[in-house]
């Protein structure tokens, strides 16, 4: 649980792990220098629960930003296991129950030594807890099915961290993740899809909280005409959300291939390297790219908006 300027929001996310029907868990936490009090209540829940909470010793010391942060807490676990908890976030019940038991069919089917990661759905709420989407992937328009071809996740990953469970397998080798990853779960998905399996369950799992300080924005396309509004009423806003998002999933490309070259397919290196140069091309070029090497989002709408845009 890696922490930065979430109090209002901790205490109910510590709540929801406590509330599961699976109890044997430790939580991992560390504060990236908060200025809300979170690192506060970190050592408040720690005191309450003993040696199931531990709280790394440079927690509040300084500021590692959000890789950084991730880094920290995911080295310092040992478990064979490894989920994420958002701090803004609750858990839903049965949550750990349902996640463990698709990880151990999946060890079952591909090996405990193959990098495996189990995602779910999410509801989608908003500051005050209020509802906002029933689906997470249908509020955003990502295709959880799309997510066997790298180079669709190379794009766009429908992996929600905190929904995410990783195997020891994939820990080792995804860790540290790279400063050029745009999140810490893209990152992950991208890992487990190259040398593994990402497995993606239908349930939501989760109350994921949308609110100001959120590290991504929420979706420009929720629907055909709150797309047609926001474009109408900022014309230039699509196309720089979108080279926003292309710049990010290049550098994350190009930081992937070349931790990782050698043991990627031939197939995967083209796409990567292809995602990567997209910023530095012509509006034809991109468009030939995107097409040769399959860098689709898993939207239409948004496909659509890809290729009038690029």
């Amino acid at each position: 649980m890696p922490t930065y300027n979430c109090a209002q929001w901790l205490d109910g996310c510590m709540e929801s792990l406590l509330a599961q029907d699976f109890t044997d868990w430790r939580v991992i936490a560390r504060d990236d220098a908060s200025r809300d009090g979170s690192g506060d209540k970190l050592a408040n829940w720690a005191d309450r629960l003993g040696p199931r909470m531990i709280v790394l010793e440079d927690s509040g010391a300084c500021n590692l930003g959000l890789i950084g942060n991730y880094n920290a807490v995911l080295s310092a676990a040992a478990a064979p296991y490894v989920m994420s908890a958002d701090p803004d976030d609750s858990w839903l019940p049965g949550k750990i129950t349902r996640t463990l038991q698709a990880m151990r069919e999946a060890e079952e089917q591909f090996g405990w030594e193959t990098p495996l990661a189990i995602c779910t759905d999410a509801e989608v709420i908003d500051t005050d807890g209020q509802p906002i989407a029933p689906s997470f992937w249908r509020w955003s328009r990502v295709d959880s099915r799309m997510m066997e071809r790298l180079s669709r996740v190379a794009i766009e990953s429908a992996a929600l961290g905190s929904t995410m469970m990783l195997n020891r397998a994939l820990l080792d080798r995804a860790l540290p993740i790279e400063r050029g990853a745009a999140y810490q779960d893209w990152w992950l998905a991208l890992v487990a899809v190259a040398f593994g399996r990402l497995v993606a369950l239908p349930d939501s799992t989760i109350l994921y909280r949308r609110h100001s300080a959120n590290a991504t924005g929420n979706p420009y396309s929720e629907s055909l005409a709150d797309a047609v509004r926001r474009t109408v009423s900022r014309p230039g806003a699509p196309r720089s959300r979108l080279e926003s998002l292309i710049k990010k999933a290049a550098a994350q490309a190009r930081s992937f291939v070349a931790r990782y070259r050698g043991s990627l397919k031939p197939a995967d290196i083209a796409a990567l390297e292809a995602l990567g140069d997209l910023p530095n091309l012509g509006s034809l070029r991109r468009k030939l790219a995107v097409i040769r090497h399959s860098l689709w989002f898993g939207s239409s709408l948004k496909n659509v908006g890809l290729v009038v845009l690029l």
